[in-house]
């Protein structure tokens, strides 16, 4: 008999792995979102996140800030990463940054979520001066 339960235990723990190998996770119960808001000559960034489930889930991050300025030959890279848990429906504010920008400058600001086996499983990614760029080209 304890072969026939430990038998029916295997079958059924493959079974359940198989249907949710095949069933991942959607990419969009945790939506990560890019705010910014303008101060004089600098820009303030926030990277946000929001449950969009009825369940808890947690996840990593990184928010990544890249400004490249090809007339001065600049370019730095700025990244924060954490770890956060969301209640069902809730919001918060993971990070904020603040960069100083020019009319010259190009700014790229990522902000990238992963589960617990590094997966990307939601992202963002806005650009601010590459309208310049654009119509140089």
């Amino acid at each position: 008999m304890q072969l026939v339960n430990r038998y029916f235990s295997s079958v059924l723990l493959f079974v359940s792995t198989f249907f949710y190998a095949q069933n991942p996770v959607p990419q969009n119960e945790v939506r990560a979102k890019i705010e910014t808001e303008k101060i004089e000559s600098s820009i303030k960034i926030t990277g946000t996140a929001e449950n969009q489930s009825g369940i808890t889930k947690s996840a990593s991050y990184k928010l990544s800030v890249i400004k490249n300025n090809q007339a001065k030959n600049n370019h730095s890279t700025n990244s924060q990463e954490g770890v956060f848990t969301l209640k069902p429906n809730e919001f918060i504010k993971l990070s904020t940054t603040q960069v100083n920008i020019s009319s010259d400058d190009e700014v790229i600001v990522l902000l990238l979520f992963f589960n617990e086996d590094k997966q990307i499983i939601s992202k963002d990614r806005i650009a601010l001066g590459s309208e310049k760029k654009k119509n140089r080209q």
